[in-house]
């Protein structure tokens, strides 16, 4: 096996080495990541000159704001966030495995799979009672594709995101959702009888941010309307700060279907009949490719394809 390896650079690579170029990729300041990572600022450019060296290039170079990463050094750290990442894992699961666990998994989801898809397959699991340790982190499809990038995730439930670079990340989907414009159950447009887009206009949205695959549905609906995007002083990813918000004020917003669904009955927030004909796509799995898969993720990778498709 160790052909596959340069063991020549193997050796001198260090993860202190590693550590300094993620951290100094994110502070730009050599003092601060040396000080973060209980360094002298002697020390840390030592390990700078050390692993340039050893990797044949510049990394970093000084400008006005700092130390600005080259191209090489963009490259780099993200190699190297994402070789921590995987010690960090492997010291978790050695130590999962020592306690009689069946490992771990780190998922990240997108809101609209948790009130479905998710709390099926959680409900199952605790049911059977086994499957690894999973640890879920919930954010939009644009954070999710760079934390599997970076190593940070293991697998995720999104939708692919344009503009993005997935060539490391394989998609399966698995489920279409549709979305619903929400609004107060007692806001004055369920007086108004049949409506319109246009008679939205009149009001505030929360939207999400961009890039994210339900902005852009919303941004393509408006546009193939004729109509500007609507009015926006808020743009979050968090469902339950736009819910709570609605609940409380004329504000409008846009949620998945299935999460709307979930406050609708709770008698907060209704459902205004204005359809969104922007194209949303099936989320599904996001999986990053690897040369050998790890049994815990593949085993859950089956287990919620058999709930989405039993």
């Amino acid at each position: 096996m160790s052909d596959r390896f340069d063991m020549s650079t193997l050796t001198r690579l260090r993860f202190k080495q590693l550590a300094l170029v993620a951290s100094l990729s994110d502070t730009r300041n050599l003092h601060a990541s040396a000080r973060d990572l209980n360094l002298s600022q002697p020390g840390a450019t030592k390990l700078l000159q050390e692993i340039e060296r050893i990797l044949g290039v510049d990394l970093f170079t000084r400008g006005p704001k700092g130390m600005e990463p080259t191209v090489f050094g963009v490259t780099a750290a993200r190699h190297a966030r994402a070789i921590l990442s995987e010690m960090d894992r492997l010291t978790q699961q050695m130590g999962a495995m020592a306690r009689g666990e069946l490992g771990s998994v780190r998922l990240g989801a997108i809101m609209e799979a948790v009130p479905g898809v998710l709390t099926e397959v959680f409900n199952t699991l605790a049911v059977a009672g086994t499957g690894p340790l999973i640890t879920l982190t919930v954010s939009t499809s644009d954070h999710l594709v760079a934390a599997l990038t970076e190593g940070e995730l293991d697998l995720a439930l999104g939708r692919p995101v344009e503009h993005v670079d997935m060539g490391n990340i394989r998609f399966e989907p698995l489920w279409a959702e549709e979305l619903s414009i929400v609004a107060a159950a007692n806001h004055p447009l369920f007086s108004a009888g049949a409506l319109s887009l246009e008679q939205l206009l009149d009001f505030e949205f929360i939207l999400q941010s961009r890039p994210s695959p339900m902005r852009t549905a919303i941004e393509l609906t408006y546009a193939r309307a004729g109509l500007p995007l609507p009015n926006s002083r808020l743009e979050t990813s968090s469902m339950l700060m736009t819910t709570n918000l609605v609940s409380c004020s004329n504000l409008l917003a846009v949620l998945p279907r299935s999460v709307a669904r979930f406050y609708i009955d709770t008698g907060l927030i209704a459902e205004i009949g204005v359809g969104l004909d922007g194209f949303m796509g099936r989320y599904g799995l996001l999986i990053p490719n690897r040369d050998e898969p790890d049994p815990g993720v593949e085993a859950l990778i089956r287990h919620i394809q058999s709930v989405v498709t039993p």
